[in-house]
């Protein structure tokens, strides 16, 4: 199944939104719908939109982490 994220101005953020489409699985978006039944979200595209956020701040604090740890490594052994 494919969900479209619909492209539309949002007046409380003040950014435009552009749909993407996207391929789930039956059993994921089986579980998606019943994270929205039960209450958690008010749609699917508020649950994915959520979810894509989570991902983008994990991948940016995995590259704070890694840019760290190379500059510990450094401080410590130094690099040639």
């Amino acid at each position: 199944m494919v969900i479209f994220i619909k492209y539309y101005y949002s007046n409380i953020i003040g950014d435009f939104m552009e749909t993407v489409p996207t391929k789930l699985t039956p059993k994921l978006l089986e579980e998606l719908d019943e994270t929205v039944e039960e209450g958690w979200y008010a749609s699917r595209s508020e649950a994915i939109r959520d979810a894509v956020r989570e991902l983008v701040e994990k991948m940016k604090l995995e590259k704070i982490e890694k840019n760290m740890r190379e500059d510990i490594e450094w401080g410590l052994y130094g690099k040639d």
